[in-house]
């Protein structure tokens, strides 16, 4: 498990902040800085380059009243052309942001290599510790009790070149404190992922107000 800390920033010139919002770029960078740890570690060391956060964080939203819509986001980690085994790891973990508390209505899974092979979608609500891509799928008791969903996709829609991935397995309540949730995905079936096809995950939300 790793920790994710912050640490006020100073602005370089506070008068800034009268000119309305900017553009977050490298000349005009968010007032805070990022830190994480490992478990086992006794120092937070600052995120850059060379000390990543542990997870691929992708996600873009859109809102609409209380429906939050989360864009197709990339399974990282897969190696291509490569045959998985049924009950495979398939890629690494991922996390996308969400309201903290809320309801997943919809879960589709974007098939890119038109493979139609059933697969699981684990959500957790903190970082699991997952096996390595292509090797059988496993996670650990500490992890299985921060599960919030599991999404079968068995049920596909065919585009001729790809296909859609529905669950019945929805809505999913979920409560996160850290307003964010950890995807893993298992396959059911004996995939060989194409390069540049790897397989997209998307999301609706409905936003839940304490």
């Amino acid at each position: 498990m790793s920790l994710i800390y912050w640490t006020r920033v100073e602005l370089p010139n506070p008068d800034t902040t009268k000119e309305g919002p900017r553009e977050v770029n490298e000349q005009h960078s968010l007032p805070v800085g990022i830190y994480w740890k490992g478990s086992g570690s006794e120092e937070a060391a600052e995120v850059e380059e060379g000390h990543p956060l542990p997870v691929k964080s992708e996600g873009r939203t859109s809102i609409v009243g209380t429906v939050v819509e989360i864009a197709p986001i990339t399974v990282p980690g897969i190696v291509a052309a490569v045959a998985y085994a049924a009950n495979d790891q398939m890629g690494s973990v991922f996390s996308f942001p969400v309201p903290i508390h809320g309801s997943i209505l919809e879960a589709r899974f974007h098939d890119l290599d038109d493979e139609g092979l059933n697969k699981e979608l684990w959500l957790f609500k903190a970082t699991p510790t997952l096996a390595a891509d292509n090797a059988a799928f496993s996670i650990a008791d500490a992890d299985n009790l921060q599960v919030v969903a599991v999404f079968l996709f068995s049920t596909w829609r065919h585009g001729v070149n790809n296909q859609v991935g529905l669950t019945s397995n929805t809505p999913a309540n979920y409560v996160t404190a850290a307003g964010r949730l950890y995807g893993a995905v298992k396959t059911l079936g004996v995939d060989n992922i194409a390069a540049g096809s790897e397989p997209q995950l998307s999301f609706v939300i409905e936003r839940y107000n304490d």
